[in-house]
């Protein structure tokens, strides 16, 4: 894949105004960080577009280090906790909903753990081959990875929704591919394929059924 500063602005161009129409197919609060996804990978995109220009050497090295941090704190602290906590509120299935809450848990031990890391190892990115590779990723470790992987690949694969699912299934092949031809920059092409599976979202939320019972988050 062949990814450069274009790819990652003009992914966030599309979605954008994808995420603002899924933010507006929102009935009812439970639906809110679901739908909030797409329009948050844009912003994740647009971001990374701003590192690719601070490694080509157009920004100072403090904005590309600004830029490299918010990043991978969302990548890899934000997502892991707020994919299955979208998941859970958005589930209505009490069965489902349990298996949801080990995952928030598991989520959450995820996103401690790399902040950990973002936080005590300096941070950097380089260009390798049409891809960024993230000096952190080398932190990972197979136990940390497995459960990143369990955090936002198995909610939608939890969920009652058969296009949830589907997202669910599109995203575990993209980041098992991303895996097996660009170990190394698994980060940036992985983030950069989710954001674009996630249009699905919005039309899970479009077909969703007219009358559906209102849920508590807290329950």
């Amino acid at each position: 894949m062949c990814l450069s500063p274009e790819a990652s602005f003009i992914a966030a161009g599309v979605l954008a105004p994808a995420g603002v129409a899924t933010l507006r197919l929102v009935r009812r609060r439970d639906e809110l960080i679901l739908a909030a996804l797409p329009l948050l990978f844009a912003g994740h995109q647009a971001v990374e577009g701003i590192v690719w220009l601070g490694l080509e050497g157009q920004l100072s090295d403090r904005l590309l280090e600004l830029a490299i941090r918010a990043y991978l704190v969302f990548a890899q602290v934000v997502l892991p906790v707020l994919v299955p906590v979208g998941l859970l509120w958005f589930e209505q299935d009490a069965g489902r909903r349990r298996w949801l809450i080990a995952l928030v848990v598991l989520g959450l031990a995820v996103g401690a753990r790399l902040l950990c890391v973002i936080s005590a190892h300096p941070v950097g990115a380089r260009v390798l081959e049409h891809s960024i590779v993230y000096d952190t990723d080398v932190h990972f470790g197979y136990v940390v990875a497995a459960g990143y992987v369990a955090a936002t690949c198995g909610p939608p694969l939890l969920s009652s929704s058969s296009l949830l699912w589907r997202f669910g299934v599109a995203n575990l092949a993209g980041l098992t591919l991303a895996a097996l031809i660009k170990y190394s920059a698994v980060t940036s092409v992985w983030c950069f394929y989710a954001a674009l599976v996630s249009a699905l979202i919005a039309v899970a939320l479009r077909r969703r059924p007219a009358q559906t019972p209102v849920a508590s988050a807290s329950s």
